[in-house]
């Protein structure tokens, strides 16, 4: 695993296969009240709440590097995945490598012919009860063909983020890996596994400055939501108010 990585070139959004999972109803008997299940939760009891996208593609190199020589693999996979596909972090964890694979062994690559969308991928979002179509960029598949190598094919059902217990890896398990990373590199603001997702909403905003597609792509009701996701409303406002400075004390 020499491979000189290219973390990501141009954040193209792609699809992937996921199985819905089945509703269940609560039951309510008489004189008792209903109890919802617990919500999942991207911080723990304590935690600063909010989490940036890390804007920096410095910032991003080095917590690539880190979690390169101090994680399993995986960890650096789904980092690279992440920032260039902009799911959540359970919809990323939950891809299957036949999600990434044709059934020939072939990496679904986005192939030249925009017109051509075979190679989509698609992932049911479950936060929003819908099936959504992604593609691979090259960074993307730069990053599988240096975690798989050029072994035999990979189609199967099998997670690509599997854990040792049986199952992918947990949402926190993430959480807690890439704030190890941050902490080590030196990274002020908080990170969590929504970093990645917005990271990507950020690198697409400034590269294509399309706020119309970002706010569909991650359904949000408003582009003024998605601005404040990615961040970039706060850098506006922070400009704003330098941008004013009216100095009064100088004329008098």
């Amino acid at each position: 695993m020499d491979t000189q990585l290219t973390f990501f070139d141009q954040p193209t959004a792609p699809q992937i296969n996921t199985v819905p999972p089945t509703s269940c109803k609560i039951i309510q008997f008489p004189g008792t009240s209903a109890v919802e299940p617990p919500k999942k939760v991207n911080y723990r009891k304590g935690e600063e709440q909010t989490v940036f996208p890390i804007k920096s593609r410095e910032q991003l190199d080095a917590m690539a590097s880190w979690l390169r020589a101090n994680a399993d693999p995986k960890y650096l996979l789904a980092f690279i995945l992440g920032i260039n596909l902009g799911l959540r972090a359970n919809e990323l964890l939950e891809l299957k490598c036949s999600d990434i694979f044709f059934p020939d062994g072939k990496i679904r690559y986005i192939v030249g012919d925009y017109t051509d969308t075979t190679d989509k991928i698609s992932v049911f979002q479950e936060k929003v009860d819908k099936r959504r179509g992604l593609y691979l960029n090259e960074s993307c598949v730069h990053a599988i063909q240096w975690y798989y190598g050029n072994d035999a094919s990979h189609y199967s059902d099998e997670y690509i983020f599997a854990s040792r217990e049986g199952g992918h890896i947990e949402v926190d398990t993430l959480r807690k890996k890439l704030k190890d990373a941050a902490k080590a590199c030196g990274i002020k603001q908080n990170i969590g596994t929504h970093t990645l997702r917005k990271t990507f909403g950020y690198f697409h905003y400034q590269s294509n400055h399309d706020i119309v597609f970002l706010q569909r792509l991650f359904g949000h009701s408003s582009a003024l939501i998605t601005m404040r996701y990615i961040g970039i409303a706060d850098e506006e406002e922070k400009k704003a108010y330098h941008d004013v400075s009216i100095d009064l004390l100088g004329d008098i």
